[in-house]
């Protein structure tokens, strides 16, 4: 019985764990703001979420963070309830010798790869307007009507629309 009642508690623990990982909805967030933003600013304060939505648009150099340079991916539609999804994704979070950029008319983020003096060795594409991703980040704060996620990674393979 002991052990039943072991491996029943471990089961519930690790199917809460994932419960938890779940993508949320970028909507189903901007409306928690929505209607209550100081609920939604304590539930998420210090956590780590999962948000997935469409790629609106997408700014280089964001300063919402103090310490490295970002790019700034905003999950949002047209018609969206609220607030947008700012995702912050940080040079300083990448591998040595990578860093973020974005293409001349701000509709992608390019991941570069460079030398030891920094010179472009080579670029793929990381993210793209119009393109439904899944993010992972740190819920930062609400700033000027945005829900900014720092510190954050794609999860999963993004797909394109």
């Amino acid at each position: 019985m002991k052990t039943f009642s072991l491996t029943l508690v471990a089961a519930l623990s690790v199917s809460s764990a994932l419960a938890q990982d779940a993508p949320i909805d970028w909507r189903t967030i901007a409306a928690e703001f929505s209607q209550d933003q100081a609920a939604a600013e304590t539930k998420y304060q210090g956590r780590m979420i999962t948000v997935s939505g469409p790629v609106s648009s997408i700014a280089e150099g964001d300063m919402t963070t103090e310490s490295t340079p970002a790019v700034a991916v905003i999950l949002s539609t047209q018609d969206g309830p609220g607030p947008d999804v700012k995702c912050l994704f940080e040079n300083g979070d990448l591998e040595p010798n990578t860093q973020l950029a974005v293409n001349d008319d701000a509709s992608e983020v390019l991941i570069r790869t460079v030398d030891q003096i920094g010179n472009e060795t080579g670029s793929k594409p990381f993210i793209q307007t119009g393109q439904q991703i899944t993010v992972s980040g740190s819920y930062l704060e609400f700033d000027a009507g945005d829900i900014v996620l720092r510190h954050c990674r794609l999860v999963g393979a993004p797909a394109a629309q």
